[in-house]
């Protein structure tokens, strides 16, 4: 009767696709300690180099967003948002809220599943605001980061 070690030992050398004789497969090839040594280092550099990129994407794309505009417009009483993130995906890689306090009210949340631009977009908010109100917007990565801008109204423009 085998014991549980015995079990273990063949049942790991036939995952690893080991042969009686020691060699190592290896994507379809065998390994022989002596001879492949290179060939099997250069392999497990590259594994562990895609590894580490797998595991801590977000320091090698990730960006917050580098700058938030607020524009009021008075006839529309619309309160545009303009912001610039970059993003190579912007699918992947958005601003994934808008938050915008008015005054010292509970915040609006806005939440997006992408981004329209690789770089610079608007988005426009039905806000109607007083003389004298204080707006705090805040735009959020969905990887990593933020960025905020304020506004105080100064009423409407005389034209």
């Amino acid at each position: 009767m085998e014991s549980t070690f015995t079990k273990y030992f063949k049942r790991s050398r036939k995952i690893l696709g080991m042969s009686k004789t020691g060699s190592l497969g290896l994507a379809g090839e065998t390994f022989h300690p002596r001879g492949g040594l290179q060939k099997f280092s250069a392999v497990w550099l590259l594994s562990a180099l895609l590894a580490l990129l797998l595991i801590f994407p977000m320091s090698a794309s990730a960006n917050s967003p580098s700058d938030v505009q607020l524009t009021y417009l008075d006839k529309e009483q619309t309160l545009q948002v303009t912001i610039a993130h970059k993003s190579f995906v912007p699918t992947s890689h958005y601003v994934a809220k808008v938050e915008i306090q008015k005054n010292s009210e509970t915040p609006l949340v806005y939440e997006y599943k992408s981004q329209s631009d690789k770089e610079t977009f608007t988005y426009a908010y039905k806000l109607p605001l007083n003389k004298g109100d204080r707006v705090e917007v805040k735009v959020i990565c969905n990887l990593f980061g933020s960025r905020s801008s304020s506004l105080i109204y100064a009423g409407p423009t005389t034209k």
